[in-house]
């Protein structure tokens, strides 16, 4: 559900989904300024950034540059203490959702997926390979990935990026 606003009423979206631990604000404009150039800034009348707000990381970032340039935000905050554990993958199931409706009306939408290793040491799958180059160790963070799947299984642009230095599979852009 798309609250107080018509999905009409946007011209272009972005769904902004990253780690917590997301750093790089450097990389982070120079995405957010490969998207306006594909779309041409002259065709932009009124973009807006759907986040899951959290408060700190890729959401936290993208939120503030938007907000500094101006533009509208529309967040997704996930429900930690009704939705238990799941809440974050409800959240981001939402958010696709209401990107679907955007691009249904004919706006423009892009997934931007800010991708970071996932650092939590008690994780049961810390040892698994996970879309990283052959003989490193490791994986994403789960809620990027997962709302990355689920823009992908809607049929959505996904643009991955990580931070400058990491190690990267194939068709990730390091910028």
């Amino acid at each position: 559900m798309i609250p107080a606003r018509t999905p009409a009423t946007f011209s272009h979206i972005v769904l902004v989904t990253g780690a917590r631990t997301w750093d790089d604000e450097p990389t982070m404009r120079s995405v957010f300024r490969d998207v306006w150039r594909t779309w041409g800034a002259e065709n932009i009348v009124k973009p807006l950034l759907l986040s899951g707000h959290c408060d700190k990381g890729a959401d936290a970032m993208a939120e503030r540059l938007w907000r500094d340039a101006g533009f509208g935000i529309l967040t997704f905050p996930a429900d930690w203490n009704g939705g238990g554990n799941g809440a974050g993958f409800h959240r981001n199931q939402r958010m696709v959702h209401a990107a679907q409706a955007f691009s249904d009306t004919g706006a423009e939408v892009r997934c931007t997926a800010f991708l970071d290793l996932c650092r939590r040491p008690s994780c049961p799958q810390r040892t698994n390979e996970q879309l990283l180059a052959c003989g490193r160790r490791g994986h994403f963070s789960h809620g990027t990935v997962h709302c990355r799947s689920c823009a992908q299984a809607a049929g959505l642009q996904v643009i991955d990026a990580m931070p400058v230095g990491r190690v990267l599979r194939p068709g990730t852009r390091k910028v």
